[in-house]
């Protein structure tokens, strides 16, 4: 694998954990502040964001995709408001047993060519409801729409004071991205233990 491409990938995966670390002793509410502020810049933002991932990609319907940023957003968000993910989440008195709710840390997202926008945003309010941080993957064909939706959702968590890092994207895709994906899916998985990738 490439030295310069392990680095970037190194480097990303070591500012994701000490943002994830710093995350993990926030609140639900502040939890829930993040995904809700994740989606509704989406939601806010959706014809420029459309038109942006039309243009770039040369894919989709821009109504359509309008129609997407909208739905998906809202639809997200109220799946997700009011759930607990911090901290105690259940118990059973019957058996005496208390679910905890544990972060994973650094969660690896791939997004395709056709979903620039929702993609990111469906997977950073989910890794961020776990408390967990996120580093996207973007498709060649659609890098600079994804740069610039996770710029927008850096300035989301910046202005509610959580760590800008929770939200991190791969720039400069290339076909050869394929590989880092997968080593960043690989890689961010395992939480103890980690060998060398030939």
């Amino acid at each position: 694998m490439d030295e310069q491409a392990v680095n970037m990938v190194n480097e990303l995966i070591a500012k994701a954990r000490v943002a994830q670390k710093q995350f993990e002793s926030f609140s639900q509410e502040k939890t829930d502040e993040a995904v809700r502020a994740i989606g509704k810049v989406v939601y806010d933002r959706a014809e420029e964001l459309a038109k942006m991932a039309c243009e770039e990609s040369g894919m989709g319907v821009y109504a359509d995709k309008v129609a997407k940023c909208h739905g998906k957003s809202k639809c997200i968000w109220n799946s997700l408001k009011g759930k607990k993910s911090v901290g105690i989440i259940g118990e059973d008195k019957q058996t005496g047993i208390i679910r905890v709710a544990k972060a994973k840390g650094v969660v690896g997202s791939v997004t395709p060519v056709t979903n620039p926008v929702v993609t990111p945003m469906c997977n950073a309010m989910f890794a961020l409801k776990g408390q967990n941080a996120i580093i996207v993957a973007p498709h060649p064909r659609a890098q600079k729409t994804n740069k610039y939706v996770i710029d927008l959702f850096r300035a989301e968590l910046k202005k509610l004071g959580l760590p800008e890092d929770l939200v991190q994207t791969v720039e400069h895709a290339t076909p050869y991205i394929i590989n880092i994906r997968l080593w960043i899916l690989w890689k961010s998985s395992s939480s103890a233990r980690y060998r060398t990738v030939p």
